[in-house]
């Protein structure tokens, strides 16, 4: 069997099984995977064609991630052992620990202030109200861009989440000026179905979609730092703890199933602990 018939057997499986935050997660991987292997024998896949593939992906991207690369050989050995009962033999590669970034908070105030001078244009008041819900809540793109308006409780300031990675339904909360914003976000746009959609096409926004715009805005502002959407999760998460927010509750707002994947965020940054240190040394 060829890798790119086993990756076609395991996106099916996946569409019967799996949530579509985890269909979202493979597709990045399989999609590499599918150009790099499809052609290939999944019985042929040794450990020098991996070794071939990650060097691959290191001529192309000089900085990713053993993290990401470990991610991708996963993901292979995943689908070669679903579609062919064949257990692929590779070690993963060594992970450096660090410290997870975040959105400072200068440059999320610069952005919000562009947004407020510019939200007479809907589609610059509908990414306005997604990123202050993004930091609001930490949700993950797959789950944002599936809330509809009948999830949302306005007088709770809360969401049923529904479309989630784990396919276990969760609620998370909002802020009273994020309510404010949203609700006259909502009146204005006539919204009836989807929260964030495409205002030409009628469609819900995609994942895609969601990361073009925050691109693009970096762009226009000229941000030098990184303000993925992913980001913005690590800094709703950071910001609870550093309020004194717990970590089982975090653990509960992120969808995380095992704490041990919300204690990565038990971090801090270069600049607390400078003043930790300065605050008990002077």
């Amino acid at each position: 069997m060829l890798v790119s018939e086993a990756i076609n057997d395991f996106k099916q499986y996946t569409e019967i099984t799996k949530s579509i935050g985890t269909q979202d997660y493979y597709r990045f991987y399989l999609n590499i995977i599918n150009d790099e292997l499809g052609s290939q024998d999944c019985s042929s896949i040794t450990n020098k064609i991996i070794l071939a593939l990650i060097m691959k992906r290191k001529n192309i991207n000089p900085s990713v991630s053993n993290s990401t690369l470990n991610k991708v050989v996963m993901t292979l050995k995943t689908v070669v052992k679903y579609a062919t009962g064949i257990e692929i033999k590779f070690a993963k590669l060594r992970e450096q620990k660090k410290i997870i970034p975040t959105v400072s908070f200068k440059t999320s105030n610069r952005i919000f202030e562009y947004y407020q001078k510019n939200m007479r244009d809907k589609n610059t008041f509908r990414n306005y109200v997604f990123l202050k819900l993004l930091l609001d809540t930490g949700l993950r793109l797959s789950e944002i861009t599936n809330i509809k308006l009948y999830d949302i409780d306005f007088s709770t300031s809360s969401i049923h989440v529904k479309v989630t990675k784990t396919d276990v339904d969760r609620y998370v909360c909002f802020t009273k000026s994020t309510r404010d914003l949203m609700k006259r976000y909502v009146v204005s746009n006539s919204i009836k179905d989807y929260i964030f959609y495409d205002f030409k096409t009628g469609n819900k926004m995609t994942t895609s979609s969601v990361e073009s715009f925050v691109y693009r805005l970096k762009i226009k502002l000229k941000i030098e730092e990184n303000i993925t959407p992913h980001k913005w999760r690590h800094t709703f998460a950071t910001n609870f703890l550093k309020k004194g927010g717990d970590l089982e509750t975090l653990r509960l707002l992120l969808g995380h199933s095992n704490l041990k994947t919300t204690q990565k965020y038990l971090h801090l940054s270069k600049g607390d602990i400078i003043s930790n240190y300065m605050d008990i040394m002077k």
